[in-house]
C-alpha cells in the first residue's frame, strides 16, 4: 500500500483523486474520506427533497455516487471544480434513475410532473421532481453555464457560496447573484410544466 502525504485538503484533493484514478487504493480511500462529509450532507438534503418517492438513504446515495464516479470518471481530474461537477452530475443521475425506477409502470404507474417546490426553491415539505429539475437545469446551461454550475455545486454538492466563488474565481456576491438568477430561471421553467 502506498503512503499518502498529509497535505491540507485544498492542496491535495486533486492529486489524491488522480492517484486514485491511476490505481492507488490508499489515495482513493483518503480522497473519499476527505469529501465524504460534504457529499453526505448534500445527499441528506437531496433525499429529504425527494420526499416519499425516494427510498435511498443518504449513505447509500453517497456510496452510489462514489461507485458511479469510479466507473465513469475521466482519466484525470483537473481541479476541485471539476470533481464537484462530476459528483453533482453523478448524484443527479442517480436520483433521476432511482425516481424513474420507483415510478416505472411495472411498479405502480406514471410519474406525475410536480412543480419544484422543495427547499431552497420553496416549501420544504413538498417532494422534488428530479426529472423536471434536470430538464430545467439543461435549459439553464444553454442560457448561463456559470449559473448552472452554481446550482449544481450548491444544490447537489452542498458547497457554500464562498467555496463556489473560489472555484469559479468570482466574488461571493457574484456567486449569490448567479444563484438568485438561476433560482428564478428554474422556478419559471418549472412553473410551465
Amino acid at each position: 500500500m502506498t503512503s499518502t502525504p498529509n497535505l491540507p485538503f485544498e492542496e491535495d484533493l486533486t492529486g489524491l483523486l488522480n492517484l486514485g484514478l491511476a490505481g492507488d487504493p490508499a489515495a482513493n480511500e483518503h480522497a473519499f474520506v476527505s469529501v465524504y462529509g460534504e457529499l453526505r450532507r448534500s445527499a441528506l438534503r437531496a433525499v429529504r427533497r425527494g420526499g416519499d418517492g425516494l427510498t435511498l438513504s443518504p449513505t447509500a446515495l453517497v456510496n452510489e455516487v462514489y461507485l458511479k464516479l469510479g466507473e465513469s470518471a475521466p482519466r484525470s481530474i483537473n481541479d476541485r471544480a471539476h470533481f464537484y461537477s462530476l459528483a453533482a452530475r453523478a448524484m443527479r443521475q442517480i436520483l433521476i434513475d432511482h425516481q424513474r425506477g420507483k415510478y416505472a409502470l411495472k411498479r405502480g404507474g406514471d410519474v406525475l410532473h410536480v412543480e419544484l417546490t422543495a427547499e431552497p426553491f420553496g416549501d420544504a415539505s413538498a417532494s422534488l421532481d428530479y426529472f423536471a429539475l434536470e430538464q430545467a437545469l439543461e435549459a439553464l446551461k444553454v442560457v448561463d453555464r456559470r449559473a448552472a454550475s452554481v446550482v449544481d455545486w450548491h444544490f447537489f454538492s452542498g458547497l457554500n457560496f464562498l467555496e463556489i466563488a473560489e472555484l469559479l474565481d468570482i466574488s461571493d456576491k457574484t456567486a449569490r447573484r448567479d444563484w438568485d438568477s438561476a433560482r428564478a430561471f428554474l422556478l419559471l421553467q418549472l412553473s410551465h410544466r
